[in-house]
């Protein structure tokens, strides 16, 4: 005959026995009317339920146990052997949404670890979510299912970044619905962090010549596909050569060549964002403005120089959803107006949203500019002469036409191993003269 124990009883009989042998207890989930078959592995001597009004069971046999629910609530149910080893180890959480959550989590993301609570908030019921994610776009996916279907306020969490000083974009892909009633404590087996090395470089016809690249072949049939995933990303001809690319050694390129008309590097950041969020990088001044109102006049200052803007979210696969958005500014005049003279300024943007994978380089391109400079060589003295003077002077109109390209090379950060760490040197500096560098 199994032992069927009385409150006071098998409250003392749990305390004896969790010294010794103290489990993780199972989640089992069940609306009220539901029941579960539990087959266990030795024979079933006793069973211990904490609370029979929220779950109760039935032993069906020496192996088999019967447990249903009842009224919503928590009740934890143990099963021993005739030796008081643990055969069964259960947390039974009645809840008619908990059911429907847990199933299905099960069915939409097999292999998740995901415990999902209910408790008493000052808003009412509240849901709380614990667990393990392999990455950051499962974990936002189950928050979104469970907030679908308990959730009650909710509101739009929009990511953002500045284009200029009065106006910012969204980032699409991170937008997300946050619910005042579930909390999201989901964890991820690492922090995300993605760095991005950038090279910010305006490049000539002459340049693009010289090293044999056509930028629109690189950018389109070379590296992207329809899709926009990088295709065999990294590799072009350089002077001939095959090889593979990044933002540093076509910064080394361009050095080389050491000739600013052809190419010039204007900005090399290194930005480590988290992955969800935004990173910045503005190299430039401000410049003042006046601005008129109703009330008077002030001064508003606006940015100028190299700005570039950064968001990255980890996907499934280590697959880095990424945009980048830059943007080059500089003086291009000044016009009069009610005597104050007002700065012009030249802007040239852009934006891309890519998908790569770890490791992956890409180019963009497509912000052109082109420049008229006009010269006059003349002779001194003779040039002033009436009708000989045209004779003396030569007019001469040179079209400029250059290329704003970014490239991009983007890695998973990757922790130092505590054995590799004793062989991370800083460089040191030692001052030379020019005779010392070659003799």
């Amino acid at each position: 005959m199994m032992k069927r124990f009385p409150f006071h009883a098998r409250l003392m009989l749990a305390l004896i026995l969790l010294c010794p042998l103290t489990t993780m207890a199972d989640q089992l989930f069940l609306k009220p009317g539901q029941s579960k078959t539990l087959r266990t592995k030795g024979r079933v001597n006793t069973v211990f339920i904490s609370d029979p009004s929220v779950a109760d069971y039935k032993v069906l046999n020496e192996n088999t146990i019967v447990l249903y629910a009842k009224v919503p609530g928590i009740s934890e149910v143990t099963a021993y052997d005739a030796d008081t080893k643990i055969l069964a180890d259960l947390q039974i959480n009645v809840d008619s949404f908990l059911g429907d959550i847990n199933q299905r989590i099960v069915v939409e993301f097999p292999g998740s670890q995901v415990v999902v609570k209910s408790f008493i908030s000052s808003e009412g019921k509240s849901y709380i979510l614990t667990g393990t994610m392999p990455d950051e776009e499962t974990r936002g996916a189950v928050y979104q299912l469970v907030g679908s279907v308990v959730g009650k306020e909710s509101r739009d969490l929009k990511v953002k970044y500045n284009t200029d000083d009065r106006e910012s974009s969204e980032v699409f892909f991170m937008a997300n619905k946050i619910y005042s009633n579930v909390i999201n404590r989901l964890q991820l087996p690492s922090s995300n962090q993605i760095n991005v090395k950038l090279s910010v470089v305006e490049v000539s016809k002459k340049f693009t010549d010289t090293l044999g690249i056509e930028w629109s072949n690189l950018t389109l049939s070379g590296l992207i596909k329809v899709n926009g995933v990088i295709n065999d990303p990294g590799v072009f001809s350089l002077i001939g050569l095959k090889c593979g690319f990044d933002a540093e050694n076509i910064s080394t390129t361009i050095s080389a060549v050491n000739n600013d008309s052809l190419a010039r590097v204007l900005a090399q950041p290194n930005l480590t964002v988290l992955s969800g969020e935004v990173a910045s990088f503005l190299v430039g001044g401000e410049i003042p403005l006046l601005v008129q109102s109703k009330e008077g006049t002030t001064i508003q200052y606006k940015e100028y120089g190299i700005r570039l803007n950064v968001a990255a979210k980890v996907e499934k696969k280590q697959k880095i959803k990424l945009l980048v958005s830059n943007e080059i500014s500089s003086f291009s005049g000044s016009y009069a107006y009610n005597n104050y003279s007002i700065p012009q300024i030249k802007t040239r943007r852009s934006s891309s949203t890519i998908e790569v994978a770890d490791g992956d380089s890409f180019v963009i391109g497509g912000l052109l500019n082109e420049e008229d400079v006009e010269s006059l060589t003349k002779v001194p003295f003779i040039n002033d002469i009436p009708i000989l003077g045209a004779l003396a002077r030569k007019s001469h109109t040179e079209r400029n036409k250059t290329e704003l390209v970014v490239f991009a090379t983007v890695d998973l950060v990757k922790p130092v191993s505590s054995a590799s760490r004793h062989k991370i040197q800083l460089p040191e500096y030692h001052r030379s003269s020019s005779v010392q560098l070659f003799f």
